[in-house]
């Protein structure tokens, strides 16, 4: 029982205080655009329209009907939601309830990396690097506004970090490879970038079965065989449901939606300009999540400008500059050799990113980048790994800095 006090109340902490940020304490979310109740109750009749929805706003009017161009999965939460309370339920309390479930998620890696990988990380250390992922990234924005484009990303981000947490460990068995595999399947359900995840466990299962030179050719390709079932399986199941969704509703299994959808002018000429995904948006991508930066002002005291197109993950929370210390590689005399957890961890993030880099919206509107919750457990992990588990005034410091900025940030949002 002892062993679920920490998690009990870290959920119910962060969930309050969430809810707070969110709504002033009022019960009245400050967003109200919701495409989630509307989509539950079209599943329930036997739809996978959106009747008469009273704004359309990024919807896809497709066939004379309108679909939303996210994924279903929050969608299937609302439905027995909705049965047992017999209306809509306000989409901010799911969201609440997804973040604050995530930050328990990363507390127990938390735990793990210091069990398995630092054991002079102090319990301090560990509450402070929780308090920044929880309060201090994007992490917090996402999950503290409610409205249908936040929900979506939240809900499936638990998945992806419930991904990390199977197979981020030093021995891994076959069982954590699947459930690693099932989580980012079920993810794909969501928001279909969280599923490139999946090249995590597939790194660690190549470094653990395949690689070694002790291992016989037999041993090999019984374990590559073996690999395809754990990895084939529970992606190959939900992918099969991600492209028929895909052609139900459009008639194609890669349709996703994104050609009819309405959206604000400029949006619209930038996709018509460049393409949904294309190397011509990288550079605009890349600006806003690296390099953008906010902004203060004097009129009448002190004012926070800041770009709702996106702004610099790493000046936004500054302690983020330390994954540039995790190398993916160990010097031993004369010799490399490759770290594995931290290597996964920057294939993982890097090949993650690259979908949304490449995509021609940058996640208007926003604090920070909110694109990059993909990766932020990954990043914030790299950056404990980047300190060697050991961490100084300058980055406790930047915990403190990214607390303020978010919270100064949504407030401004609100």
């Amino acid at each position: 029982m002892k062993k679920y006090l920490s998690p009990v109340i870290i959920f119910l902490s962060v969930f309050w205080i969430y809810f707070g940020i969110s709504t002033g304490w009022s019960f009245k979310p400050k967003w109200a655009l919701d495409y989630y109740n509307p989509i539950a109750k079209s599943l329930m009749q036997g739809r996978l329209d959106i009747v008469d929805p009273p704004i359309t706003y990024d919807l896809v009017h497709f066939g004379e009907k309108w679909y939303a161009p996210w994924g279903v999965l929050p969608a299937l939460f609302f439905v027995p939601l909705q049965l047992l309370k017999g209306r809509f339920i306000p989409p901010l309390y799911i969201t609440l309830f997804f973040a604050s479930a995530d930050v328990v998620v990363f507390y127990l890696i938390l735990r793990r990396v210091k069990s398995e990988f630092f054991p002079w990380f102090t319990g301090a250390s560990l509450w402070l690097v929780l308090a920044l992922f929880a309060f201090g990234t994007t992490h917090a924005y996402v999950g503290t506004l409610g409205s249908v484009w936040h929900v979506g990303q939240m809900v499936t981000n638990l998945f992806g970090t419930l991904g990390l947490y199977f197979i981020f460990k030093k021995k891994r068995r076959p069982k954590d490879y699947l459930l690693s595999a099932l989580s980012f399947g079920v993810a794909l359900l969501g928001r279909a970038t969280i599923v490139v995840l999946a090249s995590i466990p597939a790194f660690f299962y190549i470094w653990d079965y395949v690689s070694p030179n002790a291992v016989s050719w037999q041993q090999k390709q019984r374990a590559i065989l073996r690999g395809i079932v754990l990895f084939g399986v529970p992606l190959g199941i939900f992918i099969f449901f991600f492209l028929s969704y895909n052609w139900l509703r459009f008639g194609s299994p890669f349709e996703y939606g994104y050609r009819f959808i309405r959206e604000a002018p400029y949006l619209a000429e930038i996709r018509e300009r460049n393409g949904i995904m294309s190397l011509k948006n990288l550079p605009t991508n890349l600006w806003y999540i690296l390099l953008e930066a906010p902004r203060f002002r004097w009129e009448n005291g002190v004012k926070f400008d800041f770009d709702l197109k996106g702004n610099s993950i790493f000046l936004l929370t500054p302690p983020l500059f330390a994954i540039f210390l995790a190398r993916p590689w160990i010097k031993k005399g004369r010799k490399f050799t490759i770290e594995p957890h931290v290597s996964a961890l920057w294939l993982g993030a890097i090949i993650t990113m690259m979908p949304s880099l490449v995509h021609y919206g940058t996640g208007w509107m926003q604090f920070g980048y909110r694109y990059s919750l993909d990766i932020t457990a990954i990043l914030v992990l790299l950056s404990v790994f980047g300190m060697k588990g050991k961490l100084n005034w300058i980055y406790v410091a930047g915990i403190i800095i990214s607390i303020f900025f978010y919270v100064y940030g949504i407030r401004a949002l609100q």
